[in-house]
């Protein structure tokens, strides 16, 4: 099974059209651009007018969702029997370097048992979809690459994103007294221990938070 580089977005955090960048499930559109190198300000403009109109409120995590979120889902991802080294989660997406079968419909499936799984930890305070459809695989096609993913979803991730990894002084989900490293701007890193004493339906008031 290859690894991959697994990214998961919340609902309607990522819409046609996305001044960010964008394309569709089959590439039958896409921007000129992508996060790092946004296309245009107005390329596809009437074509996210058009996808916001339509699209329900958008979801964004706040930070004691994140953390209940990556526990479920990296726990799910084991129970699964799929090696996970690293995952992280900001507001509006997660990321994930994980072992899968290699065959995209079953990626999709397993993933998606995941993602149910995460899902029913915080129904209560988010009920009904939380997740956009689908996910991104990126195969990992050698070990600069894997280390290169490694090093990218643990240090490299927006303020606010919740981090763990199979390292010692980052696997907080065994180990939990070692703390929950959360980034800060410029790639600092602080630490939680145990949930954040704010309510878990707080939405974030601060970007990345």
């Amino acid at each position: 099974m290859p690894w991959q580089h697994v990214i998961v977005n919340a609902r309607c955090s990522w819409l046609h059209g996305d001044p960010r960048g964008f394309r569709d499930r089959d590439h039958r559109l896409h921007s000129s651009g992508d996060y790092k190198h946004p296309p245009p300000a107005d390329e596809h403009a009437a074509i996210f007018r058009y996808y916001r109109r339509r699209a329900g409120k958008a979801i964004h995590f706040s930070l004691a969702l994140r953390i209940l979120i990556l526990r479920e889902f990296v726990q799910k991802l084991r129970a699964l029997e799929h090696p996970v080294i690293a995952a992280a989660i900001a507001a509006r997406h997660l990321h994930a370097l994980t072992d899968l079968p290699n065959n995209y419909e079953q990626m999709k499936r397993e993933i998606g048992k995941c993602k149910q799984k995460a899902s029913h930890a915080v129904r209560t305070v988010l009920p009904g979809t939380i997740w956009a459809a689908g996910a991104e695989f990126m195969r990992i096609n050698d070990r600069p690459h894997l280390h290169n993913t490694y090093a990218y979803i643990r240090k490299k991730q927006e303020a606010g994103a919740v981090v763990w990894s199979h390292k010692d002084d980052e696997n907080w989900i065994d180990c939990p007294e070692v703390g929950i490293p959360i980034m800060l701007r410029r790639g600092a890193i602080t630490r939680v221990f145990g949930l954040p004493q704010t309510p878990a339906s707080e939405v974030s008031r601060r970007p990345g938070f």
